[in-house]
């Protein structure tokens, strides 16, 4: 991720203080700007997260340290993150950065191991907003209050710092902050010595030549911003996808009497600007920054000087959504992604960084998980007023931007009338149900309640049942109306095959596993036909290599069905084998879990959208991290079971008890920071187990229960 050019400018211009001269203070914190410090940062950077996946292993120790350093100098905190998405952006993937790691991988194949760790280190890092839950839910756990923004993070932290009844003394940044009227600003934070860096607007503009306020926000604008790519015209043509450098680009702006306008009326027959529309984009990005959103202290959502504002902001910014929506995006109740298709009327499909442009992947994203995106999107709509209930949202995925996909909601029957009748008090419970040895909310408890039929037949909610109040009973309300959606549950409150299947599956392992989102995913894999042995990524290294085809096949399936976990690891950067095709397996998965977790938030706001419960609580955040799949995996425990698999058969009898305990004292010399590699073994083979399990629970329509029987013989042989 390229440093802008502003940031990269202002590095020399800071002015540097002890952290202790913030005792007494409240830090606003912008949270993408303080997640890339942490991944950026040389002395606590994970060179090979980009090609692993998943969170950095030594992140939230990281984290928690730095906050625990707040603490001791008595430095409050805020977090605050960016909430929807603010105009057009752009969704195109960098291609220098595809092919920093088309090179790293290169390397790797090569074996010039002196060269890797640099290569993928500098390949790229993870967009922020990847990160987010996984840091929310720190600062939870921590007790260190966040707050997710209406739109602009730095927006929000200029109304916390600024407002009538400021919140924040000092406002922790990137450069993008100064363009909301913000004085001062901290740029950085060390702990090793504990002190910060902050620079004045002033300066800046002094630096600059003594720029105006209306000059600064233009150039600042021009030179690119989450607001506004960078002007074309300041492009080094050897170099046109590095971002300008301010000393290059200021003679520029200044030769057209220091005005973005006069710059874009000058150069109107450019082709660059004409291809970008530049102009036009100026002057949205000029106004979305002026007239930017914020929530106030009593939770209404309001433009900045609205008097002045235009009447179309709605098209500049997005469609309007109620307060109580935007109460719940700050709280984290449900993230961003499916109020932005609904506001945007586009589900935009980026390429992740690092992720293999495949067939498979395309599909998957393009079509495969359509209907869960749709049953998300309709299902908000239904809470929503009519003007949602009737959109059309158009598909638009990286690889096709002019696609006819689409999803139109006019033409699709209530999704919220079909899982209403779910509302049940566990004052209600038979004793039978109130046994079960599961936590309230836990898969196991939903699909275990509804295997006792007379239970069943007796969960129907009536017009007179009272709203939920319990924590406990909304998150089983929640669960139950999700799994029906998910095809689990039927509508007479009854488990289908693939229910009976998920049931068997869970039953397997022993909860104190913490396995039941993973199963979760695995049989959700299954259904979309995606956990199989199908040769999508044969074009890349990574793969079994060694013994039979059979061999090879079956350590495929058991290496893939491991990748949906993740491996149990130190808190240090991760050191070891690497595998392209696992990665990109892993990305499959990461992306139907991302579905998932957009469903079950959806799921959670309709419930309390249409109040069906006490919404006079302060449980936000802890329901919000009670729902599932906040942890994406890394293809670590894939690669882990790959890597023992693969090298039994080098031994002079692969299934003998001497060769296998002959491998697994290898592991830790190639696993050097696992927690334990037998271990990790012994976690993935008990995933492995539950979805055995699973597959031969899984009803007629599964055809593959005896492919499955096989390869667990073949496995029993050599764990």
């Amino acid at each position: 991720m390229p440093i802008p050019p502003l940031d990269e400018w202002i590095v020399g211009r800071t002015h540097s203080l002890p952290l202790s001269a913030l005792k007494d203070t409240v830090l606003g914190i912008d949270a993408s700007h303080y997640i890339n410090q942490h991944l950026l940062n040389q002395s606590t950077r994970e060179a090979l997260l980009g090609a692993l996946g998943g969170f950095p292993f030594a992140l939230r120790a990281n984290i928690e340290k730095e906050l625990q350093i707040f603490k001791n100098l008595g430095v409050g905190c805020i977090f605050v993150f960016n909430g929807l998405e603010f105009g057009k952006r752009e969704q195109r993937a960098h291609p220098e950065t595809q092919r920093s790691f088309e090179a790293a991988w290169e390397l790797y194949d090569q074996q010039q191991a002196d060269r890797v760790v640099d290569a993928f280190s500098n390949a790229g890092t993870p967009p922020p907003e990847t990160l987010f839950k996984f840091l929310q839910r720190i600062l939870s756990q921590n007790g260190v209050d966040f707050f997710v923004a209406p739109y602009s993070a730095a927006a929000q932290l200029s109304y916390l710092a600024r407002g009538s009844n400021p919140v924040v003394d000092a406002v922790y940044a990137p450069s993008e902050a100064l363009l909301f009227d913000l004085d001062k600003l901290v740029t950085r934070v060390d702990t090793e010595p504990a002190q910060f860096f902050w620079i004045t607007k002033q300066t800046c503009q002094e630096e600059l030549g003594r720029l105006s306020n209306e000059q600064f926000l233009d150039f600042c604008l021009l030179l690119g911003s989450p607001f506004l790519r960078h002007c074309p015209l300041f492009e080094n043509p050897g170099f046109p996808a590095r971002p300008p450098a301010v000393r290059d680009a200021l003679p520029m702006f200044n030769a057209a009497g220091r005005s973005a306008l006069t710059l874009c009326a000058q150069f109107d027959d450019d082709r660059r600007m004409q291809e970008l529309q530049y102009a036009d984009s100026y002057k949205r990005a000029f106004m979305v920054v002026k007239h930017h959103v914020y929530m106030d202290v009593d939770g209404r959502v309001a433009l900045k000087d609205a008097e002045n504002a235009s009447s179309d902001m709605h098209e500049l910014i997005g469609q309007r959504l109620p307060e109580e929506l935007y109460f719940y995006l700050s709280k984290g109740i449900i993230g961003p992604d499916v109020p932005n298709f609904l506001t945007s009327g586009q589900v935009r499909v980026a390429l992740p960084l690092g992720t293999e442009d495949t067939e498979i992947y395309r599909q998957l994203v393009g079509d495969i998980l359509t209907p869960v995106r749709t049953q998300s999107i309709c299902l908000l709509a239904n809470s929503l007023h009519r003007f949602y209930q009737t959109k059309v949202i158009q598909i638009r995925p990286w690889f096709d931007e002019d696609s006819e996909r689409s999803i139109n909601l006019k033409g699709i029957p209530s999704v919220k009338e079909t899982i209403q009748s779910w509302k049940i008090h566990g004052d209600k419970f038979p004793e039978a149900i109130k046994n079960i040895q599961a936590p309230r909310g836990s898969f196991k408890f939903a699909v275990q309640s509804l295997s006792d039929s007379d239970f069943a037949a007796k969960s129907f909610a009536n017009k007179d049942t009272p709203v939920l109040s319990s924590q406990e009973d909304i998150l089983s309300n929640v669960m139950w109306r999700f799994m029906q959606l998910r095809g689990y549950v039927d509508d007479k409150h009854k488990l289908t095959s693939w229910g009976q299947c998920l049931l068997q599956a869970l039953s397997a392992v022993d909860p104190a596993e913490n396995l039941e989102e993973v199963i979760f995913i695995a049989i959700e894999m299954l259904r979309l036909d995606l956990l199989n042995t199908k040769r999508w990524f044969s074009h890349v290294s990574g793969g079994p290599m060694r013994g039979s085809e059979d061999d090879k096949t079956f350590n495929m399936l058991v290496s893939r069905v491991a990748c949906i976990g993740k491996l149990q690891h130190k808190s240090i950067g991760y050191s070891g084998p690497l595998s392209r095709q696992l990665l990109c397996y892993r990305s499959l998965i990461s992306e139907v879990r991302s579905a998932l977790r957009n469903l079950v938030e959806v799921v959670l706001a309709s419930l309390l959208l249409s109040g069906d419960a006490d919404r006079e609580r302060q449980d936000w955040t802890q329901l919000a991290f009670k729902i599932p799949f906040i942890d994406d995996n890394d293809c670590g425990l894939g690669i882990a079971v790959r890597t023992y698999l693969d090298d039994l058969p080098l031994q002079a009898n692969p299934t003998s008890p001497e060769a296998r305990a002959d491998v697994k004292a290898k592991g830790k010399d190639w696993f050097q920071h696992s927690e334990s590699f037998t271990g990790n073994l012994d976690l993935a083979f008990k995933l492995w187990d539950a979805v055995y399990a699973g597959t031969q629970n899984a009803g007629r329509e599964f055809k593959e229960a005896k492919f499955w029987d096989d390869a667990n013989k073949w496995l029993s042989e050599r764990r």
